[in-house]
């Protein structure tokens, strides 16, 4: 009869427990956001409370947090540190650093004693139909692993500063593009405002030279070419203005806004660029930094998997203390555990050469890594010689047509010249000026490569600490 109560009471627990577990699978469809945000956005924030919370952000939520906001006028260094602080890539790197933190702070907690505490109640003899309470607190600290929580320590320390590295390097990244942005606003803003100013002056001689030819005294044929440079440079002021809009686009979605007063500090960058030498300013880029320390935490990762063949030692209390009427006994035990993994199969194995195989590819983007940021660097001090040259003669070369100009339109005055060589020689003049500009976009865009890639741009924008 008591078997038989021990057996009804075993499989009503059974079912108890069965029944406690039991869980309703969520609906398939309600976890897509794709097909949430296609049916409005009442229904995309109509998620199952058994998935998810209802404080948790919608996927429109967390789009229409994307957009930037900066004010731009309040100078140039102080409007792209803050575009730069407000980038969702910087803000990404900078909750992995601190989630990566906190996995560091995790690890070292291994060191600690650990203490838990286990509440039994019971049957304790289902023959008998005797029950009870009982409490266990246990203590345990490791005294001995061959060296395994100590490397996995190290390699969450090299993590941390591969991290950090990681953080410099995209606000330096992104920094640049948003001055890439901003250099190519005032580039084609720049353009625009000359090329109208040079159709201001061409329109009144183009007229000019047709009611000559109206009239019967000038020459066809020069009107003809006169109008061929004419519509070249409408076909470039089309081109410029189209070129303008999407510079606007690009400025808008970095910064929020368009500049009204704000310009691109050019005395501030210049001064800025490092001119030591290109294999020094290479081996100090932050991406490299990361690159490398991400190395070293995988061999330190390494060397904390091999520490699983080794024997540990831990010391280890135990007090159970009987409460109620439970007929156990206490129990007290205090001494050190020694433990070992004899056989494997080939776990251990397959674990060190996936440790290991990890480090040699770390160590092979390092050398990949310093070869881009050497060849960078390289081409943009290279761009930055070779556009000073250009913009000289450039510069050079604007000036003696605007003397041509000059003494073409005094000749006019007494026939030695004619319309026709007043406009060519106008147009050759926004030639010569549109060039020196593009070359001037060039050679900051070149600069800009270098303080990034030396991890400069971060600290003259004031970001590095942020």
């Amino acid at each position: 009869m008591a078997s038989a109560r021990g057996c009804l009471l075993i499989a009503s627990s059974i079912f108890a427990l069965v029944g406690c577990q039991s869980l309703e699978l969520p609906d398939i469809q309600s976890l897509n956001p794709l097909q949430a945000v296609s049916k409005g956005s009442d229904e995309a924030s109509a998620v199952s409370d058994a998935t998810q919370s209802e404080d948790l952000p919608s996927i429109v939520d967390l789009i229409g947090e994307a957009g930037a906001k900066v004010n731009v006028d309040a100078g140039f260094a102080e409007a792209l540190g803050a575009a730069v602080r407000n980038d969702p890539r910087v803000i990404a790197a900078q909750n992995e650093l601190a989630a990566r933190k906190a996995v560091a702070r995790l690890t070292v907690t291994g060191k600690d004693f650990n203490f838990d505490a286990t509440v039994l109640g019971g049957i304790e003899d289902v023959s008998e139909e005797t029950s009870g309470v009982a409490t266990i607190l246990r203590a345990n600290r490791m005294v001995f692993d061959g060296g395994q929580l100590d490397a996995k320590i190290e390699a969450e320390t090299f993590a941390i500063k591969a991290a950090e590295a990681a953080l410099q390097a995209t606000k330096n990244e992104r920094g640049a593009r948003l001055a890439y942005a901003w250099i190519e606003l005032e580039r084609y803003r720049t353009l625009q405002d000359l090329i109208d100013s040079r159709l201001s002056i061409l329109n009144p001689l183009l007229l000019q030279l047709e009611k000559v030819a109206a009239s019967g005294v000038g020459d066809m044929s020069m009107v003809a070419s006169a109008q061929r440079t004419v519509s070249l440079i409408r076909v470039t002021q089309t081109d410029v203005s189209e070129k303008l809009a999407q510079a606007e686009v690009a400025f808008k979605n970095g910064f929020g806004v368009l500049p009204s007063k704000a310009k691109y500090n050019a005395s501030l960058i210049s001064k800025s660029v490092p001119n030591y030498d290109i294999k020094k300013l290479a081996e100090q880029a932050p991406a490299l930094l990361a690159e490398y320390y991400g190395y070293r935490s995988a061999e330190a990762n390494v060397v904390a998997v091999k520490a699983l063949n080794n024997f540990n030692i831990a010391f280890e209390t135990k007090v159970q203390s009987p409460l109620a009427k439970s007929t156990y006994s206490s129990d007290e035990s205090v001494g050190f555990v020694v433990t070992k993994k004899f056989f494997r199969g080939d776990q251990l194995k397959s674990r060190i050469e996936n440790a290991e195989a990890v480090a040699a590819a770390q160590a092979d983007r390092v050398r990949s890594t310093y070869r881009d940021g050497e060849q960078a660097a390289n081409a943009s001090r290279q761009m930055i010689l070779s556009m000073d040259k250009a913009i000289q003669l450039a510069l050079k070369n604007a000036q003696i047509t605007r003397d041509e100009i000059d003494y073409l339109r005094k000749q006019l005055i007494i026939g030695g010249s004619t319309l026709e060589s007043v406009l060519a020689a106008e147009a050759r003049l926004y030639d010569a000026e549109s060039k020196e500009i593009g070359f001037t976009a060039e050679r900051r865009k070149a600069e800009i490569t270098l303080l990034a890639t030396s991890g400069t741009l971060s600290r003259i924008l004031g970001i590095d600490a942020s």
